[in-house]
């Protein structure tokens, strides 16, 4: 479980003021609550990353900077339109960024990067932008067409148990396929990228 743990933690770090958002909006169903919290959760975390003297990653700048404009004008023009356009926006960004070969490669630990190919940990990480580019989609249609109560479900609902259900789905997967190459003693030389 401690590889499960150290995988998930830098996830739930460049997601967190994305969860506390969703979590506060189904809670309260207060697209406004939730914006500033996410908001105020966004600018802490990079805070204490800096703080900590840690380097702040691409992903969780540009979370940050749509966090920050979509939200400041979600509660400037009391229009939860806003909001639904920053979750499309967010997640085809992060999809375009996840578009870069390997970017897995910073949550992986060694023995996965020393172990599969580069073209291996490229076909693991093509399924999160193909993944946010659907979710991003089914969300924008779902607040635009069926509106705020809707929306604020599928976003409680949706988001997480797509990222959930892939993140262990790869898991498995990536677990099985590394344990299958160091059987047969196919570790790569050279980690990748």
């Amino acid at each position: 479980m401690t590889n499960l743990a150290k995988a998930l933690a830098p996830l739930l770090s460049d997601l967190a003021s994305t969860l506390f958002f969703a979590a506060l909006i189904a809670i309260t169903g207060n697209v406004y609550l939730a914006t500033g919290v996410g908001i105020g959760v966004g600018i802490l975390q990079i805070v204490w990353e800096k703080f900590r003297g840690k380097p702040i990653a691409l992903m969780q700048w540009m979370s940050l900077g749509l966090v920050v404009v979509f939200g400041t004008l979600t509660l400037y023009f009391h229009d939860a339109r806003f909001a639904m356009i920053k979750f499309f926006i967010a997640h085809v960004a992060i999809g375009i960024a996840m578009i870069k070969p390997n970017w897995m490669s910073r949550y992986l630990p060694p023995i996965v990067t020393g172990t599969l190919s580069k073209s291996e940990l490229t076909f693991y990480s093509a399924m999160w932008p193909l993944s946010m580019f659907a979710q991003a989609g089914a969300g924008l249609y779902v607040g635009l067409k069926m509106g705020i109560v809707a929306w604020a479900t599928f976003l409680a609902v949706v988001p997480p148990a797509a990222t959930w259900g892939l993140f262990a789905l790869q898991y498995v997967l990536i677990r099985l396929h590394v344990r299958g190459k160091l059987r047969r003693g196919a570790a790569v030389a050279v980690p990748a990228e």
